[in-house]
């Protein structure tokens, strides 16, 4: 019972954020709403423009921004640190699977949890994708896909993403 009224809670709070509150400034109501989540966590500051697709869990620290059609698919946890910037459509995909025989070739399905630090800026229509973790203060280049993890300060871009330079830490 305890499921299906979990469920239907989440339903309701993710039909409010994306169809009543979506795209308009009352981040306070949104985050609320998505707190009531029991898979989510929204930290106290953070703006989220909505909407938002979820299927797993989702942490996101303060002071936080959250652009349009952010995706998590999966249901696999994305942990977003403090201070950070998302712009709109950026995917995070936390399913995958494993290469099967030629019979079915997507095999077995896989799990991934996916950290991003803090100060990061992923730019629109990124991608991230499988077990991934971002370090402290670096910049995603707008369409890019990260495939593996990433050291703090860097700026990347491409498919797959690849170093462009060194940030500075100030």
């Amino acid at each position: 019972m305890y499921r299906v009224v979990n469920s239907i809670k989440r339903k309701i709070c993710l039909f409010l954020v994306n169809k009543i509150f979506a795209g308009k400034e009352c981040f306070d109501i949104k985050r609320n709403l998505l707190n009531q989540i029991r898979e989510f966590e929204i930290g106290k500051g953070t703006k989220i423009v909505g909407p938002i697709e979820c299927t797993g869990q989702l942490k996101i620290g303060q002071d936080c921004w959250i652009g349009k059609n952010l995706k998590i698919n999966g249901n696999g946890k994305v942990t977003i640190g403090d201070c950070c910037d998302i712009a709109p459509e950026v995917t995070f995909q936390t399913g995958g699977h494993l290469i099967g025989t030629s019979i079915r070739r997507a095999g077995e399905g896989k799990i991934f949890n996916q950290t991003i630090g803090n100060g990061v800026w992923i730019g629109g229509r990124s991608t991230i994708i499988g077990n991934t973790t971002i370090g402290d203060g670096c910049v995603i280049a707008g369409c890019a896909c990260v495939v593996n993890d990433l050291e703090e300060n860097i700026l990347v871009g491409g498919v797959p993403a690849r170093v462009i330079r060194k940030l500075d830490e100030n």
